[in-house]
């Protein structure tokens, strides 16, 4: 099955259940769940985290719509994080089925070797530099204050 399949599969039934969490179960820090229950929704807030962290890629925003007669649909879009090239859409009818989908999507972006490693920014190589001579200074600053009488 190909992600976009997968991505488009109504988590309310059953045997797509088992599709999603058999997919999710692939991914490497998901592995180590065992197939009698679904992997916790936490687990897949820090894949996603993690994703966010080491890779150009990032979750954009997300917004719930409610169309006559479905209750609700939730939906995260998926951005690279510099460029701000759109890579697409996930949408889910409850927050575990987009953030499963979420977490496959931005997986299988950055298998498809399009997502670069991340880079720190300008702004962010300063802002470290800055933190690390803070760091220095407090240090010298408890040197300074023991007797050595």
């Amino acid at each position: 099955m190909k992600t976009e399949q997968i991505l488009n599969l109504d988590y309310r039934k059953e045997e797509s259940q088992e599709i999603i969490q058999k997919v999710l179960r692939k991914i490497k820090p998901l592995s180590k769940y065992s197939d009698e229950s679904n992997i916790p929704i936490e687990a897949i807030e820090k894949l996603v985290r993690v994703l966010v962290q080491k890779y150009e890629i990032t979750p954009q925003w997300m917004s719930m719509s409610y169309f006559e007669p479905i209750l609700g649909i939730y939906s995260i879009g998926v951005k690279t994080t510099t460029d701000h090239k759109w890579l697409g859409t996930v949408y889910g009818m409850c927050l575990y089925e987009v953030f499963a989908k979420l977490a496959i999507k931005m997986y299988s972006e950055v298998k498809s070797g399009n997502i670069p490693v991340r880079t720190m920014t300008k702004e962010e190589k300063q802002r470290e530099r800055l933190a690390k001579q803070a760091d220095a200074k407090m240090a010298d600053a408890e040197d300074d204050d023991e007797d050595w009488s």
